[in-house]
């Protein structure tokens, strides 16, 4: 088994250095500012996240990934213009197979009112810094043939992180785009031409609420890494008065998607479940992702202008 964890490797190398090189998350749509940096303190409140996804449970080497976000708003300088900002920080860490990663940056972001009553539209601009850490650990691995190159392959790779955000909403729209590794830091002892490259994210969704207070929220996102197709997230929530909510999601590159989330207060438990659709699935090796929350914003009326994301 442990030459399949090397071919598994092999694999996800290819895929690190040619396409997606950025953790993907099922409940993208629970945690914006995860994405975009923009959103740091835009909902005025203390919003902390967490989240961790098994991918391809089952199957050896498989990835396992977690994070934690947490992002408020700072002092506004004037109350005459509805202008303000924010600060976040986030912390992520993905295991697959001999590879590791670990990740931490903080944000900062402005927000400027543009409608005329009540910052009913607002445009943001944020931006992160950070550093990363890449790993790989040549003892997880085992040849058919011994292979020094293998052997001596050990290393740990420490990089800045570097991004940048944009996001408009009014009081049922959002769109959003974000930009990672903008430092495009290359891969010593890999390849001359290995280097994280640019990975691009572009958020939307809308919020359809009815007489009864029971809304209907349809998202997207779009995933443009380096190379390869685009990886797009369509999901459709149905939030009941912001008790609960269920949904359901498509992947167009692999997977559908069922979503549940409780909210308990100031406090939200998020689960949803990947059905693999691509030629893994020959091995019932689906995908699993909980998240927990703390959202100061529920005294505010969390469903309203203090939490514009239409969660």
């Amino acid at each position: 088994m442990r030459n399949l964890i090397f071919v598994i490797s092999i694999i996800f190398v290819f895929q690190l250095g040619y396409s997606q090189q950025t953790t993907q998350y099922s409940q993208w749509s629970y945690n914006q500012f995860a994405i975009n940096p923009a959103l740091a303190g835009l909902k005025r409140c203390l919003d902390v996240r967490t989240a961790v996804r098994g991918q391809w449970i089952g199957l050896e080497g498989a990835p396992i990934s977690g994070m934690l976000t947490a992002n408020a708003p700072l002092k506004m300088k004037t109350k005459k213009i509805d202008i303000f900002h924010g600060i976040g920080g986030k912390i992520e860490q993905d295991f697959f197979g001999p590879f590791n990663n670990f990740a931490m940056s903080v944000a900062y972001a402005m927000h400027f009112p543009l409608g005329k009553t009540k910052a009913d539209q607002r445009l943001s601009f944020g931006v992160s810094a950070g550093i990363q850490q890449f790993g790989f650990d040549q003892s997880k691995v085992t040849t058919i043939d011994p292979d020094m190159a293998v052997a001596q392959s050990a290393n740990k790779l420490l990089v800045p992180l570097i991004g940048f955000g944009a996001w408009y909403h009014t009081e049922h729209f959002y769109v959003g785009v974000a930009i990672d590794q903008l430092a495009k830091n290359k891969w010593k002892d890999v390849g001359f031409a290995s280097r994280f490259r640019l990975h691009t994210n572009i958020q939307g969704g809308y919020k359809y609420t009815f007489e009864n207070n029971i809304s209907l929220l349809p998202g997207l996102l779009v995933r443009i890494p380096p190379t390869g197709p685009p990886s797009i997230d369509f999901n459709l929530m149905v939030d009941f008065k912001n008790n609960f909510m269920l949904g359901l999601g498509y992947r167009n590159i692999d997977a559908l998607i069922g979503f549940l989330k409780v909210n308990i207060k100031q406090f939200t438990v998020g689960y949803s479940f990947d059905f693999i659709t691509s030629s893994i699935r020959g091995g019932n090796f689906h995908s699993h992702e909980i998240s927990l929350q703390y959202n100061g914003c529920w005294q505010k009326r969390r469903s309203g202008d203090a939490c514009p994301l239409f969660e």
